[in-house]
C-alpha cells in the first residue's frame, strides 16, 4: 500500500487546481528520473522553465510514463488514471463552473 504522506513512496498531491501541494521522490527515482525531477521541483517553486500549468505536468509523468502516483489530497483517493487527472484540473482552473456547494450557500 502506498503511503502518500511517507517518504517510501513516489507521488505528488493534487490540491487547489494545482499540483503544488506536497509531494516525494525517493533516491532510486531521483537517479532514475533526474530531468523530470529538477523541472518538476522548479514548477512547484514557481521558478519552471520547463512546466507552465499542472496540465502540462501531468501530460510528462503520462506520455512519458514516469511510475509517480498523483493522490487528491483534498479528498485523499488517489488518482485513477490520466483522464481523471485532466478533468479534474479542467474542472478546478474553469472560471466560469458553478459547483453544487456554492449554489446551497
Amino acid at each position: 500500500m502506498i503511503n502518500y504522506y511517507g517518504e517510501k513512496d513516489n507521488y505528488i498531491h493534487l490540491k487547489f487546481g494545482d499540483c503544488i501541494k506536497a509531494y516525494n521522490f525517493t533516491k532510486d527515482f531521483i537517479k532514475e528520473y533526474p530531468l523530470f525531477i529538477q523541472a518538476y521541483k522548479e514548477y512547484f517553486m514557481g521558478k519552471s522553465r520547463a512546466f507552465n500549468n499542472a496540465l502540462q505536468v501531468i501530460n510528462y509523468i503520462y506520455n512519458n510514463e514516469i511510475p509517480v502516483h498523483l493522490y487528491f489530497n483534498f479528498t485523499d483517493t488517489p488518482v485513477k488514471d490520466r483522464e481523471e487527472a485532466v478533468a479534474y484540473f479542467i474542472r478546478e482552473n474553469d472560471k466560469d463552473t458553478i459547483y453544487e456547494w456554492e449554489l446551497n450557500k
